[in-house]
């Protein structure tokens, strides 16, 4: 049975994603633009969260490894592939350097055999785009299925256990330095995925439980969010080179994890209300992420971010997100009307 909130809450997790690419950090001066940029920023986790809850609602029941990796591979890692080598290739031919080339191969490229472990690399790290990153990870939490079956039967306690573990573990581990190893991404965000499928799980008894603390859910998302600027004077996630190193405490990920019970608590509430724009962002959210980097990069490398430095932050990303938004949904669009359902193996939708 479809659950209208938790479309609705996918919804607000791809705006979210959006919106963290949709602001110039250079910007930001004032502590209540702190706290926005810090609200909107690591909205990764929102939809890393809900991945994990459709995991066990969705799947679990009749979960079959072998068809499950097919399924994810064709409309999730397909239009990752197709999109990339485009951007490759288009980016290569106009560009004489592509995005964080610098970072992965030293030195100026030269030869086709540099360019195709360049391209080897961004199909492995994902960074030709902003956000690209996020698909060699989440494959591999869906590798990793069968371990999260073996979660699921375990007894609650435990379960609990082992997540609240796992975000200790990811507080200190952080995010990967530009995002450019999934296996890192992977460690950080595995908790998060967790929580998902576990609020999945108890569903009932999480939507009873979270009733009425919508309020306090705000306030202590609001209290990280100035905790972070009090406690070290940073917007944004952490991100650190070495697994194994300790820099920083992360914040950011306790603050997204009430946040997504924010929403929940929030959304719940919708269930049985019809919301129209909401509904048709949640169906073309993969399309959105999928379209949206190439949006974002051409803002940027037209100076649009730049131009629009005389406006209030939150002016900026409200005009940034809704034409970023409103651009790559008539990108969609129309694909499919040319492709029909075979724009799903290119653009996700």
């Amino acid at each position: 049975m479809r659950i209208h909130a938790f479309d609705y809450y996918r919804a607000i997790a791809i705006l979210f994603i959006v919106s963290g690419h949709s602001f110039n950090p250079a910007t930001v001066t004032t502590f209540g633009e702190k706290i926005l940029a810090n609200l909107i920023t690591g909205g990764t986790s929102l939809f890393v969260f809900i991945s994990g809850f459709f995991f066990h609602y969705v799947f679990y029941k009749k979960f079959e490894y072998g068809s499950f990796l097919i399924k994810k591979t064709k409309y999730v890692f397909l239009p990752y592939l197709f999109l990339t080598t485009l951007g490759f290739f288009l980016l290569a031919f106009y560009f004489e350097r592509l995005p964080y080339s610098t970072l992965l191969i030293p030195g100026k490229i030269t030869d086709w055999q540099q360019y195709t472990q360049l391209y080897i690399q961004y199909l492995w790290t994902g960074r030709l785009f902003v956000a690209y990153w996020y698909i060699p990870f989440i494959m591999i939490m869906f590798a990793l299925s069968p371990l999260f079956i073996r979660l699921i039967k375990l007894p609650r306690a435990i379960q609990l256990f082992i997540i609240f573990l796992l975000f200790c573990v990811s507080s200190i581990t952080l995010r990967p330095l530009d995002n450019l190893s999934p296996i890192h991404s992977a460690i950080y965000f595995l908790p998060v995925y967790l929580l998902g499928i576990i609020v999945s799980v108890n569903k009932e008894q999480v939507l009873q439980g979270l009733k009425g603390k919508s309020l306090i859910l705000g306030i202590i998302v609001l209290l990280l969010a100035a905790l972070q600027i009090l406690t070290y004077d940073e917007i944004g996630s952490f991100h650190k080179q070495s697994i194994f190193s300790i820099e920083k405490i992360d914040i950011m990920i306790w603050q997204k994890v009430f946040m997504c019970f924010f929403f929940v608590a929030v959304l719940d509430k919708l269930e049985n209300k019809e919301i129209p724009i909401l509904k048709y962002i949640a169906e073309t959210s993969f399309a959105i992420f999928f379209i949206h980097p190439w949006v974002c990069f051409f803002y940027e490398y037209y100076g649009v971010y730049y131009s629009l430095n005389f406006l209030p932050v939150s002016i900026a990303i409200l005009f940034n997100i809704s034409t970023a938004i409103l651009i790559s949904l008539i990108i969609a669009k129309f694909i499919k009307l040319i492709l029909h359902h075979n724009s799903r193996l290119m653009i996700g939708y």
